[in-house]
């Protein structure tokens, strides 16, 4: 499905990625796939769209870039637990504006908590009833004194047995919190992507207890792998053991969480490695926002699609480095898998990743995919 694009970005003498990109999709025009000009309406995503709104980002991504009209779901990222059970909130995460605006659009704020490198606090916080209390307390006040409206857990990871039984006694009592609410507030869980770490986390026993769960489907392969591969795959591709969207939705589902539940992940992202090819030994990996790959010269890379992953990458002509990364056609067939697959729709990490030229690109692609206009 081909979707509208922005100008490409042009410099003297210097054709940008995005430019690339856009002709490859010319293809796809002219077999017949619709195009659109309507912006954003009235017209709401019809699955989940949470889209993570990370705080460190609001100097140069603020509330009047957000495109509310394609979400229905802000995860604001992020506060934590101390080990004693009090909420961290650091300097600079509230934002008041964007609530209202958020709420002004009919889309809800949630409170996300934790993220890689906040955790640490997690383990204390959750093992012992007056802990947990403490910090569940301080939750819901929190939530109602700043307009939020719900809490989203992103624990990374519950790695002990300890922790895991911690875990199942944490989530039972925040749920049970956020449900006395009047209105209830949602709560939400980012979780692993394969059973490395999900082993550790109770799935068959507190399905019931979250309204949806973020599967983290992206990260595949990056700076701590053994070895190069695409970040986020939709399939298996080249004998690769490391996972893809479709073997985490089938792990997730085994554990008896039921589809309507599950948020897959999409990641406004992508990853290079020092090697020439998929499953070598790399010298040296990147993160890569979607906006900064767009914005590669394009004489230096050459643009690839692999059939099995169905997901593009770049390669450099001289064999130096290659970038999983990706793009309108691979979002929209990931959305187009949510939709064969009943899930309950998608998460995004993050909203400000994809905001080039003032306009949100692959957004667009999620939320018109889902029935948006």
């Amino acid at each position: 499905m081909a979707f509208p694009r922005n100008p490409p970005l042009r410099a003297a003498g210097r054709q940008t990625l995005a430019a690339y990109l856009g002709a490859a999709l010319v293809f796809l025009t002219a077999a017949g796939c619709r195009t659109s000009l309507v912006p954003p309406g009235p017209a709401a995503p019809n699955k989940v769209v949470m889209g993570y709104y990370a705080s460190w980002t609001r100097a140069g991504f603020d509330h009047t870039k957000v495109a509310y009209g394609y979400l229905t779901h802000i995860a604001h990222a992020f506060a934590w637990p101390d080990s004693a059970g009090n909420l961290v909130v650091p300097t600079g995460y509230l934002y008041p504006a964007l609530n209202a605006a958020a709420h002004a659009a009919g889309v809800k704020m949630i409170l996300s908590l934790g993220g890689w490198g906040n955790c640490a606090g997690f383990p204390g916080m959750s093992a012992t009833a007056a802990n947990r209390g403490r910090f569940i307390g301080q939750l819901v006040d929190f939530c109602r004194a700043n307009a939020y409206d719900g809490v989203d857990i992103d624990w990374e990871f519950v790695s002990s047995a300890e922790d895991q039984a911690n875990f199942v006694l944490f989530i039972e009592a925040l749920g049970a919190a956020l449900k006395a609410r009047m209105p209830a507030l949602l709560l939400t869980m980012a979780a692993p992507a394969n059973n490395y770490w999900g082993r550790w986390i109770d799935f068959e026993r507190l399905a019931d207890d979250f309204d949806f769960i973020g599967l983290m489907t992206y990260g595949y392969h990056g700076a701590l792998s053994s070895h190069s591969g695409h970040n986020s795959p939709l399939y298996p591709g080249g004998g690769d053991a490391c996972g893809s969207v479709e073997e985490t939705l089938a792990y997730v589902r085994g554990r008896r969480v039921p589809p309507g539940k599950l948020l897959v992940g999409l990641p406004f992202f992508g990853s290079s490695f020092d090697c020439g090819g998929w499953g070598q030994p790399f010298t040296k990996s990147e993160h890569l926002s979607y906006d900064e790959i767009m914005d590669l010269p394009e004489a230096e890379w050459t643009l690839g699609w692999d059939e099995n992953a169905q997901v593009p990458f770049l390669r450099r002509p001289d064999g130096r480095k290659i970038i999983s990364f990706d793009d309108m056609r691979s979002i929209a067939l990931k959305c187009q898998y949510v939709k064969d697959n009943q899930a309950a729709g998608v998460i995004i990490w993050e909203l400000s990743q994809d905001s080039r030229l003032g306009k949100p690109e692959l957004l667009e692609v999620v939320a018109k995919s889902f029935g948006a206009r």
